[in-house]
């Protein structure tokens, strides 16, 4: 890996330098946006009972109260509500602020992270501006594994339940490395790590962590690690990626990567952090078979969703390829007295083809789904495998029996005369800018959702 700049030098942050009334304006309009795309949020209640239009029925009246709390520097943060929630089998603890904290949270993660931007490493893409993010950083990963000659040795660590395991003190300690201590900012920001929250009608404070659910939480996490990436981007030959709390060191250099490992596993156990032994991976990777006695020989590697391989090859991984082949399933399912209806076999594999097509195109979350990992994806193998299987899986909902066997009676050529959508295809206009972004699709029809039943619509 190229040997990277220094950290931009920072000043020391103090609130009168970095608060602006047009931040808190601007936050307030996003939180304002919010239902437009999910109104459901809006009815959301914390510790003071009052959903945003409560906030919003005096809204501008609110938000000059709040300005001059902030420009008196007398506004603090009020408890939150613990919500408990189970996310596929994993247990997350949200908090629910008012929707005034809300409005000022939101404004301390804009504001600083981007005072913050030039300081934060540049191998760390998560809750950072633009330029950053998911896809630049599996895109970069992948530019490496075809850029660098194999092996390639890689160290893989995800940390255990991040967020509720931040020690404050430390934490505290490097703001205070970025903030006046003595100024209101750093009062403020304490305030955030040193939450309060209801849970079951007792008035409890957190003795760590940070609260998840909310915009600064973000920031604290990328401060918390920004030590990490400084140490791990000292071992020359070793490229890192870190993604949250996803980490992740590729290196052709054996001794660079077994020295990144030593170094990463001594940083988290410095900052008290216990990473997840299921996620915990060191490989090497090569198309050939190779025996090392601490590197795992390995072809491939599943990381942020997607199967990179040794060449840069990047695949669907075998749980996103059931995902997107259940879409269809379920979809066909769901339809199935539309497309059992006709009386003729081709009538029925045009009713199943339109389908497919809605499934793809109409069905909103189906199109964020599809379309992120067909942009993602590179294997156009696997898709034409994909593809075939989806012609399979129409014909066997009208001949049944054995799935191959049925393209004698219906040609593949036939049923893309027919009208059925190619995944191989698609992914090309995708690339081609020729399909409209997932995002404003969504945008798009959760506002249209969001107009029904009011007075103005669309």
């Amino acid at each position: 890996m190229e040997k990277e700049p220094p950290p931009r030098p920072i000043p020391i942050l103090r609130w009168k330098q970095v608060y602006r009334e047009t931040e808190l304006y601007q936050a307030a309009l996003r939180v304002y946006t919010k239902p437009l795309f999910q109104w459901r949020k809006a009815l959301s209640t914390s510790t003071d009972g009052k959903t945003l239009y409560d906030f919003a029925s005096r809204g501008l009246r609110r938000l000059h109260a709040l300005h001059s709390d902030l420009r008196r520097e007398s506004f603090t943060f009020r408890p939150a509500t613990a919500l408990h929630y189970n996310f596929n089998g994993k247990h997350r603890t949200l908090y629910l602020s008012p929707w005034e904290e809300r409005i000022v949270d939101l404004m301390l993660y804009r504001m600083l992270n981007r005072r913050l931007h030039g300081w934060f490493s540049p191998h760390s893409y998560a809750y950072r501006q633009a330029g950053f993010g998911l896809d630049c950083c599996q895109k970069r990963i992948a530019s490496t594994l075809r850029r660098c000659p194999s092996p390639q040795y890689l160290v893989k660590r995800d940390i255990a339940d991040y967020f509720a395991c931040i020690p404050h003190r430390p934490l505290l300690a490097q703001i205070a490395s970025l903030v006046d201590p003595e100024d209101y900012l750093f009062r403020v920001l304490q305030q955030r790590v040193q939450f309060s929250y209801v849970e079951e009608g007792e008035l409890l404070q957190a003795s760590a962590g940070v609260p998840f659910g909310t915009a600064v939480a973000c920031l604290f996490a990328n401060i918390f690690l920004t030590r990490v990436d400084r140490e791990l981007e000292c071992i020359p030959e070793a490229s890192l990626f870190r993604y949250a709390d996803d980490i992740l060191v590729l290196s052709s250099d054996r001794s660079a990567a077994s020295r990144a490992r030593q170094v990463l596993e001594a940083s988290l156990a410095d900052l008290n952090l216990k990473t997840k032994p299921s996620h915990q991976a060191d490989l090497v990777l090569s198309s050939l078979p190779i025996e090392d006695p601490e590197f795992e020989g390995a072809r491939r590697f599943r990381h942020l969703g997607l199967l990179f391989q040794a060449d840069g090859m990047v695949s669907l991984s075998r749980d996103k390829l059931r995902k997107i082949q259940n879409l269809f399933r379920f979809g066909f399912r769901r339809s199935r007295r539309r497309w059992s209806r006709p009386a003729e076999p081709e009538d029925r594999f045009r009713c199943l083809i339109q389908i497919t097509g809605e499934i793809i195109e109409r069905g909103l979350r189906n199109v964020a789904i599809l379309d992120y990992y067909l942009r993602h994806v590179n294997n156009e193998a696997q898709l034409r495998l994909l593809d075939r299987w989806l012609a399979e899986e129409v014909l066997h909902r009208i001949f049944g029996g054995h799935r191959k066997g049925n393209f004698r009676k219906m040609e593949f050529r036939r049923l893309r005369e027919l009208g059925l959508p190619s995944l191989v295809h698609r992914r090309r206009l995708i690339l081609r800018g020729e399909i409209e972004s997932p995002f404003f699709l969504w945008q798009r029809e959760k506002s249209t959702r969001a107009s029904r039943g009011t007075v103005v619509r669309r």
